[in-house]
């Protein structure tokens, strides 16, 4: 048994791995992986046409209303190569920076394993060290519910628009259960091989109707709030659930713990690296206090927003000033925030003659495009939909 979380995190990725069974290319239908999913019992498939590799998950399926006609890649996530030599914490950092819950694994340029969240949880479970961390402090919350008496179609919009595969059911506020997109797929899609008469390959049944009520897991995993990480690790692990949901004494939800929180310990051993601010246009001689002081406006939002938004990757500001006559002094100040999601880029421009009020015009203007980044990308439009611009963002 491991005792600590450092000498699990130090562990090469490739002793806890698991070989994939199958591998699907890009322009396979999506029926074809229903059956493989439900057999064995996994979230994701690996993909891969040889060049570019990634995985397609249930809740890309759950997105799809025709997975028949649909190719996977019209839905997959390209994750790119991963190699088996990393350790557990270059592993974790990889999946929840990029918001995914495995890894295939390359060697050789061949694809020979693969990582799940779950995988590395069953090996959490096994780390006394997790008795010292309460759910509390790693839960996520608020948690969205819903009602036992809505209906399905509910619970597939309610995964899809906030990017979420769990969502507990409750009656008067108190938990009853819980459905997933594992349930919503295996009861309303029908993969090939449990095809019947009258039913199509990978046809979905109309609406996804009925109640959560008659779909959802009954006995779901629930913990006090004053359990620690190493029950929840424990239980996931025993009852081979994704998530467990923490309730207080009169079983109204408090919080959600899934394979994402139970490693949120290992990701917070990182050595973090600071995020670079460059601010060009003043000289530290002639300005030393305004650059203090502007420098540290900006750095106090960024590392605020990186704290929930671990993608941003740069910080440079442009200060132009421009002398009127007299001892007056106009600034142009242009922010730009760089971001690792697919080279994306934010930018604000505020002038006036207080330098200091000109960057406190920046800052509320940078923190309120983050806000609304953040929204963006927790809440994408469903398959099909057109996504509306953004003209704060450049692709």
């Amino acid at each position: 048994m491991r005792n600590t979380l450092t000498e699990l995190a130090e562990t090469e990725i490739v002793n806890l791995s698991q070989i994939p069974r199958s591998i699907f290319n890009p322009t396979d239908t999506i029926s074809k992986t229903l059956a493989y999913l439900k057999d064995t019992s996994q979230y994701e498939a690996v993909v891969s046409d040889g060049v570019n590799t990634g995985l397609i998950t249930l809740r890309d399926i759950l997105d799809v209303d025709h997975p028949e006609k649909t190719n996977i890649k019209s839905v997959w996530h390209q994750i790119g190569i991963t190699d088996v030599h990393i350790t557990v914490i270059q592993a974790i950092e990889t999946m929840i920076d990029n918001n995914v819950r495995a890894l295939p694994l390359v060697e050789n340029g061949e694809i020979t394993g693969i990582i799940s969240q779950f995988d590395l949880v069953k090996n959490l479970a096994e780390v006394n060290e997790l008795v010292k961390i309460k759910v509390k402090d790693i839960m996520r919350t608020p948690v969205i519910t819903i009602d036992s008496k809505s209906g399905n179609d509910r619970a597939r919009s309610l995964m899809l628009d906030n990017k979420i595969s769990h969502i507990p059911v409750t009656t008067d506020d108190k938990l009853k259960g819980i459905v997933t997109a594992e349930i919503l797929v295996n009861t309303f899609i029908v993969p090939t091989s449990r095809m019947t008469t009258g039913n199509l390959s990978g046809q979905m049944l109309p609406k996804f109707s009925g109640q959560v009520s008659g779909v959802m897991d009954t006995q779901p995993i629930k913990l006090g709030i004053e359990a620690n990480a190493l029950n929840a690790a424990k239980e996931m692990t025993r009852m081979s659930k994704s998530a467990c949901v923490i309730v207080d004494e009169q079983d109204r939800v408090r919080g959600i713990i899934t394979s994402r929180e139970i490693l949120q310990p290992i990701y917070d051993l990182r050595e973090e690296p600071m995020l670079p601010i460059y601010i060009v246009g003043l000289t530290a001689d002639e300005d030393w206090f305004d650059v203090t002081v502007a420098e540290n406006k900006i750095r106090r939002l960024v590392e605020r927003a990186q704290n929930m938004r671990p993608y941003l990757h740069e910080v440079r500001v442009q200060i132009e000033k421009q002398s009127t006559g007299g001892n007056r002094t106009h600034y142009e100040v242009r922010a730009h925030i760089y971001t690792k999601l697919g080279g994306e880029t934010i930018h604000v421009k505020q002038e006036g003659w207080d330098l200091l009020e000109v960057f406190d015009e920046v800052t509320q203007a940078l923190d309120q495009i983050l806000r609304d980044q953040k929204q963006e990308h927790e809440k994408k439009p469903r398959y099909g939909r057109p996504k509306k611009p953004d003209a704060s963002f450049n692709p």
